[in-house]
């Protein structure tokens, strides 16, 4: 019908502008957090472009949900205020005629945002993963400056005196953490020496020359000096344990989340929030159709109020099943099953099309 057409183009519409929006915006508040890593190591445009790219399937996590919802408002309210609505409902159309177009949006947001979730989600974190360190790596030697203290790589504190040329540095010194009492920390002092990387391999090096390395715990210390020495600044091969649990397959997530709390968590997520666009895909029209002429900004503030109460849900729900308290399964679907109640109820009285008594 031309009539449901027009309404899924001007929801498509404000959709597709919501979703762009929320992306620059989510991607420039993470990209905030990058900027140590960098702003300071001569990072260039492709590098950025890449990271934009693989943090997409994550923003739309959030933002497509967020979008489906406002987007719905948006051309719903209008409507409403319009009288579009009434003269709808005058022409005999019933509720599942009125809101098929915002329905049929609903789905075809679900399947793409559970593609998104369960496919491309944990690939685009690991190659963002990767492109980060591969930026570190190729512009280690940016991360040093005279007589400055750097804590880039983790656990470590670096400084040297003098730069006479990019990877050429002199007068060294070296302060490593000991990690849980499994390794002791280590101080190293040297002449002089120079960053060797290997992106391939995952390496960063610091070759150092005629110097001296130090230990030492409660009980004792030794110094032991050198002619040469490479300290390995940062590996990029890590275990499984290491590996976010954001970075894992889907299908690895879902053979092993009952011996893990933080994959079922992120497991139960991923499944959960592509539902969260059919709940909104019917309560959207639902709500418009009941609550009169509220036109775009009460349309777009009630949308904001709803998403407010979702997300806060869902962070507090993940919140008490890491402690424990509830859960994963719970954590991850109670705000889908309590926003899915709410949608029936108000789906209900729109398709008998009795009033909401005012209070």
């Amino acid at each position: 019908m031309i009539l449901h057409k027009t309404i899924f183009k001007e929801m498509s519409r404000s959709l597709l502008v919501i979703i762009f929006s929320m992306s620059i915006i989510l991607f420039m508040e993470k990209f905030v957090r990058l900027t140590r890593f960098f702003m300071g190591k001569g990072a260039d445009l492709s590098d950025l472009a890449k990271i934009f790219i693989y943090l997409q399937p994550s923003i739309l996590l959030l933002a497509v949900p967020m979008a489906i919802l406002v987007a719905i408002f948006l051309t719903y309210g209008r409507m409403s205020t319009d009288s579009e609505i009434i003269v709808l409902k005058a022409s005999g159309m019933s509720f599942w005629g009125i809101s098929r177009a915002a329905v049929m949006l609903a789905v075809i947001c679900f399947v793409v945002l559970a593609f998104v979730s369960l496919y491309l989600l944990p690939r685009s974190m690991y190659a963002f993963k990767h492109t980060l360190y591969e930026t570190i790596v190729k512009k280690a030697s940016m991360t040093f400056e005279a007589e400055t203290f750097s804590d880039v790589f983790k656990d470590t504190v670096i400084y040297v005196k003098e730069i006479p040329s990019a990877d050429l540095f002199k007068g060294i010194f070296v302060y490593k953490e000991g990690i849980k009492s499994v390794e002791e920390p280590v101080v190293i002092v040297a002449e002089s020496g120079v960053i060797r990387t290997s992106p391939e391999e995952g390496l960063i090096k610091l070759s150092m020359n005629k110097g001296f390395v130090h230990t030492f715990n409660e009980k004792s210390s030794s110094e032991i000096s050198f002619t040469r020495y490479d300290f390995i600044l940062k590996s990029g091969i890590e275990t499984m344990d290491k590996i976010k649990p954001d970075e894992i397959k889907t299908s690895d997530l879902w053979k092993a989340n009952k011996e893990n709390t933080y994959w079922a968590i992120e497991l139960h997520r991923r499944l959960a929030l592509p539902f969260a666009c059919l709940i909104f895909g019917l309560l959207g029209p639902a709500l418009s159709n009941k609550i009169g002429k509220i036109g775009r900004l009460g349309g777009f503030s009630l949308s904001l109020v709803i998403l407010i109460l979702y997300y806060v849900l869902l962070i507090f729900g993940e919140g008490l099943s890491k402690s424990g308290e509830i859960s994963p399964f719970w954590g991850g679907w109670a705000p889908n099953m309590i926003f899915g109640g709410i949608t029936m109820f108000f789906v209900y009285i729109a398709y008998k099309d009795s009033p909401i008594k005012r209070f």
